[in-house]
């Protein structure tokens, strides 16, 4: 039986895979060198016959018009070529009209997703409690709430300004600003509140309506308000600790400070429908099925 041959080493393979890469590699750099010679001849000519021209052209022997001019190919781009040209002359325009579209999408999600409230409340008053039970009172109040703005939806929005009658002055600059805004804006009608704290904010004088004349046989009418620990609201609201000397009053239309007074009569209005549906037990989106 004749001998098997034996097979090649790795080294071997290696030896013989990196010789014929070389060999390639010396074989591309020769072509390589002879394209560039080529090229360099080509262009050594063609200075060499520009001259030649050049020179005729200063002894008269040819004119301008006899001189043959290399016309220029015309290059065509490709899709992705043009437009990234586009985008390379025009960077900032696309950059800045790209930002104002953001900014545009932007604004107009944000009004399209933002419920805006049917009515509003602010409590005035020295309670941390309200800090927890502010969602429980809006619940509560749009039970009674008709879709004033016809949005589809229903929301009364309650916000707490925390004051006392003897720092009603030192506010930090935030709840400062806040109630502010409240006041000048022409949504917050309701206002919970007690006597001393109205008085010490000067709100009581021809700014809360006089509930005796809205309510002129209910005892829980008063001058600026409606006192509610002759209510449910406390159990309502799940605060049995809620204080018997707060009452619900109603801003009264006024202008000025930029509101519409058109749009504050009719808040008000609003505002005096809510509470009376409230008094009267009318619910007008019953709690299973209140958004």
């Amino acid at each position: 039986m004749p001998k098997k041959e034996k097979g090649k080493s790795i080294l071997q393979v290696y030896q013989e895979i990196n010789a014929r890469e070389e060999a390639e590699e010396a074989e591309r750099q020769a072509r390589q060198a002879e394209k560039e010679r080529k090229a360099r001849e080509a262009y050594a000519e063609k200075l060499r016959q520009d001259r030649l021209e050049l020179l005729k052209l200063k002894q008269g022997v040819i004119s301008e018009e006899e001189i043959p001019h290399e016309e220029k190919a015309e290059k065509h781009y490709t899709i992705w070529e043009k437009i990234s040209n586009f985008f390379y002359h025009n960077k900032w325009y696309v950059i800045f009209g790209t930002l104002f579209a953001a900014l545009v999408i932007f604004l107009a999600y944000d009004y399209l997703s933002t419920v805006y409230p049917d009515a509003a409340v602010m409590i005035i008053a020295a309670d941390d409690e309200f800090n927890y039970i502010t969602e429980d009172m809006e619940k509560v109040f749009e039970r009674y709430c008709p879709d004033f703005n016809g949005d589809g939806e229903i929301y009364v929005r309650v916000s707490y300004l925390p004051a006392d009658s003897d720092e009603v002055s030192y506010y930090d600059q935030a709840g400062r600003t806040k109630l502010v805004a409240e006041f000048q804006a022409g949504e917050s009608i309701m206002v919970i509140g007690n006597r001393q704290v109205c008085e010490a904010m000067g709100i009581t004088e021809g700014v809360l309506a006089d509930m005796r004349e809205i309510y002129p046989d209910d005892e829980n009418a008063i001058d600026i308000g409606y006192m509610l620990n002759g209510t449910n609201f406390a159990e309502d609201i799940g605060y049995e600790g809620l204080s018997d000397e707060l009452f619900i009053a109603f801003r009264t239309p006024k202008s000025g400070f930029g509101i519409n007074e058109k749009e504050f009569t009719q808040n008000y209005e609003n505002a005096l429908e809510i509470w009376d549906n409230y008094l009267n037990d009318n619910e007008i989106n019953p709690a299973e099925t209140a958004e």
